[in-house]
């Protein structure tokens, strides 16, 4: 059978987690959610009493200057309290408390604070930005200070932070974000590819075609293709160290991966559209989709990357063995997807889970630490992406009978 057709690949395992319910999905090859409500378990017994949520309350003591004091080590499994009311917080067994208002804000309250007065700038722009996506009602401000911040900072990260923060806002009510602008991202970053693709994506919606030309030139002259996939909980992280109890850090790196979730992917197909069918036959831009399509497929941060690179290499016309192992590791990728899941788990194991891929993320990038969790799994990439293609013919054929059993006669 056949490799099945490319089709756009969707950023895994980023958790759009769920307030109200259900939530979470992770690393986005299959998240998608908009309700906010977080419930967590506590006793029936416990939640007719103002004990209760005492007792729950006091779980989210920390020390924020031990917590300084403590920096966490590049993908390592966390050390967890042993202390057994930590051990019952980080368990399963409270049930039914809401952790929308004073619970909620008492685990998080004091972690954003703490943020927010780090001399750490990019802890601050994360902090304001986990903040604006939280909508506590001044996300208007927060926004305003993480552009005045990234303006006034030489940090490429705080800098690509503030730009996503200022995305949706209008012309007329830009504020400070009218002080931003993706000329001194690249600037700041140049050797990533991504601020030069965003760079050619706003001169080709002005139809200023030399301009894209000059930018898609820099891109793909740039060594590496940095999305900062997982930069948000990442920051929550480090600022947390090893010393947050783990509800709270359950609570603290879901709110940053809520955040996260809504990060708009790298502008990976302003690449596609440069170098389409025509890119062969021009003599001028093949070398620049060339160079970029070797660029999203080996030096690139970002799971989806993997399949612009083989839509490319095909115009390109590459080899046929390189575009079916590109093809299969895609397949494996969309195929393994949930199995690095990590839900709302508020179980020890899911918080070191949590903790151990927010870390591999932070020290690898998206795509080497899923390639790693491949290499992990015990199964190849060609077990995985033959497992895909069996499941896409049942879904498609499935979706045929489906559609042949409504057609009117």
């Amino acid at each position: 059978m056949g490799a099945p057709q490319v089709r756009p690949h969707r950023p895994g395992w980023w958790p759009r987690w769920v307030f109200a319910g259900a939530l979470v999905l992770l690393l986005s090859f299959w998240w998608r959610s908009a309700s906010r409500d977080l419930v967590i378990p506590v006793p029936p017994a416990t939640t007719r009493t103002g004990a209760g949520v005492a007792q729950a309350l006091s779980l989210f003591a920390f020390d924020p200057v031990a917590t300084r004091a403590a920096e966490p080590s590049a993908v390592s499994a966390p050390v967890l309290p042993a202390d057994p009311l930590q051990e019952e917080a980080c368990g399963s067994d409270l049930a039914g408390l809401s952790i929308d208002t004073p619970l909620r804000e008492a685990a998080l309250g004091p972690i954003d604070a703490l943020m927010l007065a780090s001399d750490d700038v990019q802890l601050r722009a994360a902090a304001l930005l986990i903040g604006a996506r939280e909508r506590r009602g001044d996300d208007r401000t927060r926004i305003d200070r993480l552009a005045r911040l990234a303006a006034g900072s030489q940090d490429a990260i705080v800098y690509a932070i503030a730009l996503e923060g200022c995305k949706g806002w209008s012309a007329d009510d830009a504020g400070a974000c009218g002080l931003l602008s993706r000329a001194q991202w690249t600037r700041l970053d140049s050797d990533n590819a991504l601020p030069w693709l965003g760079l050619a994506a706003e001169a080709q919606q002005r139809h200023d075609f030399d301009a894209e030309a000059e930018a898609m030139q820099r891109a793909a002259s740039a060594r590496r293709i940095d999305a900062h996939a997982g930069v948000l909980p990442a920051l929550v992280d480090r600022a947390l160290g090893n010393q947050a109890p783990p509800l709270q850090r359950m609570l603290a790196l879901s709110a940053g991966w809520s955040a996260q979730a809504g990060w708009v992917p790298s502008h990976a197909n302003q690449a596609q559209v440069y170098c389409g069918a025509d890119a062969v036959a021009d003599r001028e831009r093949r070398p620049s989709c060339e160079a970029l399509a070797e660029t999203l497929a080996s030096r690139s941060t970002s799971v989806s990357d993997v399949g612009v690179a083989l839509a490319i290499g095909r115009n390109l016309g590459w080899a046929a063995e390189r575009l079916e192992a590109l093809q299969q590791e895609q397949d494996a990728f969309s195929e393994a997807g949930g199995f690095q899941a990590i839900g709302f788990d508020p179980g020890c194991d899911g918080v070191a889970r949590m903790q151990a891929w927010t870390r591999q993320l932070a020290a690898r990038g998206e795509l080497q630490a899923t390639r790693d969790a491949l290499a992990r799994s015990g199964r190849s990439v060609e077990q995985w992406s033959a497992q895909y293609r069996r499941n896409f013919a049942v879904a498609t054929a499935a979706a045929a009978e489906a559609a042949t059993s409504v057609a009117p006669p």
